[in-house]
């Protein structure tokens, strides 16, 4: 795995009671940012945080407020549509 060494300022620091604590930290926010832009998956992420997929979803993604649903607004209205139809045809139209 690669090592990334950057510097933090000082004033930051001092928000952090310690060193391993400000890591952890900016790999969560570095995975979220990542999930949001749909580099990674719902498992990866939760394999670098040492998560299991339920606890990603929602303990994770849910205390920041982050949807575990990524999809264009299109896509999500062409997923709610194939929905509807299946919908439909299970129910035999008697909705």
């Amino acid at each position: 795995m690669p090592v990334l060494n950057i510097e933090v300022p000082e004033e930051i620091c001092h928000c952090y009671q310690t060193i391993d604590i400000l890591k952890q930290t900016i790999c969560e926010d570095f995975v979220a940012s990542e999930y949001q832009k749909a580099n990674i998956s719902i498992r990866q992420g939760a394999k670098m945080l040492g998560l299991t997929y339920e606890e990603f979803m929602v303990d994770f993604l849910g205390n920041r407020q982050i949807s575990f649903i990524n999809g264009t607004p299109q896509e999500l209205e062409m997923e709610l549509q194939q929905e509807n139809a299946w919908l439909d045809k299970a129910l035999g139209n008697r909705i």
